[in-house]
């Protein structure tokens, strides 16, 4: 019979790595890796409240270019990830940038 080899306690109680712990930096606003997110009101044939843009936010106004033609306005309204949960409330609280704008797109100034 072979002799096992013996292990340290050192090895025996360390945790485990995850794959959380690779990822521990903080990407910038606008990252390459994130999404954009267009959180104004749907345009018929344009654009779609919720549309998501994979990408950088050059990619992003790249794939909204139709809808920013016609309405220029949309580019504004387009943001990302990390700024999603605060867009959201600042596009239906009055008062707010986002809010005019997206009223102005509806055409109720």
């Amino acid at each position: 019979m072979k002799a096992s080899k013996p292990t340290t306690v050192a090895a025996a109680t360390q945790p485990a790595k995850t794959v959380m712990d690779d990822k521990t930096e903080k990407k910038p606003v606008g990252s390459s890796a994130g999404f954009f997110c267009y959180v104004g009101p749907s345009v018929v044939g344009l654009i779609r409240h919720g549309a998501i843009f994979m990408g950088d936010k050059k990619a992003a106004l790249k794939a909204a270019a139709p809808a920013i033609e016609k309405i220029p306005q949309v580019k504004n309204l387009i943001v990302p990830a990390e700024e999603l949960p605060t867009a959201r409330l600042k596009v239906k609280t009055p008062g707010t940038s986002l809010y005019s704008i997206a009223r102005r797109i509806t055409g109720n100034r």
